[in-house]
């Protein structure tokens, strides 16, 4: 019983809807936020300059932070050991709020880590992150029938088939493109996902207090696209 109440007071003070919007509003401006996102990674992509991340990361940045957190960005990103948002947009501590899990896909927990820091930390920029040769999609283009595109049950099952089964719809929509391409799709469907799934994010991007963009990272450039931008210089 007691754990029960301390869940319930828990979530109270966490998710009071009251506490929301307002705060949200209060955030960095999303277009600021992100343009500081892309002149952190130019200057990694260019000459590995990580400055900003060994000034933000000193015994004085992390004791003014260690009393509260305000970032201006959420990333969304793969596992992957080869991707470190931190490092790939020089930032240090209390810049970015990040949730990785492989193949940067979102479940309930994800969304509601999402959900809690435009709410309640003040972020009001997401950027849901892909990256070249991804494994956790590589593993799902794998296990689809090379004549059909589509992915068995069977490869769907246990725990890193759960991951498996959240990718699949992107692999088989984009399956006969390639794996790069089934990457970029699995980007714009948790972006989908994101909006149709989340009252707080499709409400933020309603009121444009909140944007929302998606972004494939390159292992062997360090560069990270927008994918819209690079959508519209194709068309």
């Amino acid at each position: 019983m007691k754990k029960l109440i301390a869940s319930a007071v828990m979530a109270t003070t966490l998710f009071t809807a009251a506490a929301g919007f307002a705060e949200m509003g209060s955030g960095t401006d999303p277009r600021v936020a992100l343009a500081s996102l892309m002149d952190g990674n130019k200057g990694f992509a260019k000459q590995a300059d990580v400055s900003n991340l060994n000034k933000m990361s000193s015994v004085k940045r992390r004791l003014e932070v260690a009393t509260g957190q305000h970032p201006d960005s959420i990333i969304v990103a793969c596992a992957d050991s080869r991707l470190s948002p931190e490092i790939i947009f020089d930032k240090g501590l209390g810049e970015v709020f990040v949730v990785r899990v492989a193949g940067n896909i979102v479940a309930p927990h994800e969304l509601g880590s999402i959900e809690y820091a435009l709410e309640h930390l003040g972020a009001r920029l997401v950027m849901v992150l892909g990256h070249s040769a991804c494994g956790a999609v590589g593993a799902t283009f794998d296990a689809a029938d090379p004549a059909t595109g589509i992915v068995p049950e069977t490869a769907m099952e246990g725990n890193i088939g759960s991951l498996l089964k959240d990718i699949a719809p992107a692999v088989e929509e984009s399956y006969f493109e390639g794996k790069e391409a089934c990457i970029v799709t699995n980007v714009h469907n948790v972006v989908e996902q994101m909006e149709n799934e989340s009252e707080i994010v499709r409400e933020g991007i309603e009121s444009g207090l909140v944007k929302v963009v998606a972004a494939k990272y390159d292992l062997t450039s360090g560069r990270v696209s927008l994918l819209e931008e690079e959508e519209h210089a194709h068309h």
